[in-house]
């Protein structure tokens, strides 16, 4: 008896675009997300032994950095990884800003981050 109303658990795969010429696609993704990181912040630390993690060669990591797609998904991690930290980079500048150490132009960031612009509020009045 087959029951139509099964609901489906997705897997990894149903959520990974479809890279054409790539054999192990989750896997070629994984790299390029590791790649996009900034290596001081990657682990494992070297390609070996990314490249051991994830069960293949390092033969197919330097293939598939010659793939066509590969320096966009990179980019697209990247980015991503930037996204994640915007909250601790704003935290960083304010409390410079916020310090004895602080120069014009740090305060100046903040305030147009915030989009306080007291030079043009100043003329206005």
């Amino acid at each position: 008896m087959e029951n139509k109303n099964l609901i489906k658990t997705p897997i990894e795969s149903d959520f990974l675009p479809v890279v054409m010429g790539i054999h192990y696609q989750a896997e070629f993704m994984k790299f390029a997300f590791w790649y996009g990181t900034p290596r001081q912040f990657r682990k494992p630390e070297t390609q070996k032994e990314f490249a051991d993690s994830i069960g293949v060669c390092i033969d197919s990591l330097t293939d598939w950095k010659k793939h066509p797609q590969f320096s966009f998904f990179v980019w697209q991690a990247t980015k991503e990884w930037l996204k994640d930290r915007i909250p601790d980079v704003i935290g960083g500048l304010y409390a410079k800003a916020s310090s004895e150490k602080a120069g014009a132009k740090d305060v100046e960031l903040c305030l147009r981050l915030a989009e306080i612009n007291i030079i043009n509020d100043k003329k206005k009045k």
